[in-house]
């Protein structure tokens, strides 16, 4: 970027040193601000360049979110698979279970009705209904 001294600026200058002088400062002037404007834009790009580096380190980029991704599906999947499993095993369970308070229900209603004689007549008068 190309700087201009200032109108007055430059009158200033050449009615204390003179026309000659006062150009040469000028342009001066303009060569260190040139100077100033070309270091400062090789320091940015540094600086840019040191904040991209320091914030890939500290970032996750998008790599690391997929693999993060593909290790949550998998425990999922493997998660999954375990508790399936356990619900197939639950229900087997209940099953066994089940059939054994069948059998020990059929157990108790037997030996119900051969204890207790009362019970023999009661279910006799109860067969007509059963229809």
């Amino acid at each position: 970027m190309a700087y201009v001294i200032d109108y007055e600026l430059l009158e200033k200058l050449e009615q204390k040193v003179g026309k000659e002088e006062a150009k040469k400062i000028a342009q001066t002037i303009e060569l260190i601000y040139n100077e100033l404007d070309k270091k400062s834009e090789s320091l940015v790009q540094q600086k840019k360049l040191e904040l991209k580096n320091e914030l890939t380190k500290e970032l996750a980029t998008k790599a690391d979110i997929d693999m993060v991704y593909r290790k949550l599906e998998l425990l999922k999947t493997e998660l999954e698979a375990k508790i399936d499993k356990e619900v197939l095993k639950l229900q087997n369970d209940i099953q066994k279970l089940d059939k054994k308070f069948t059998i020990m229900f059929i157990i108790l209603t037997f030996l119900i009705i051969f204890i207790n004689k009362d019970a023999i007549d009661l279910i006799i008068k109860l067969l007509p209904f059963a229809k």
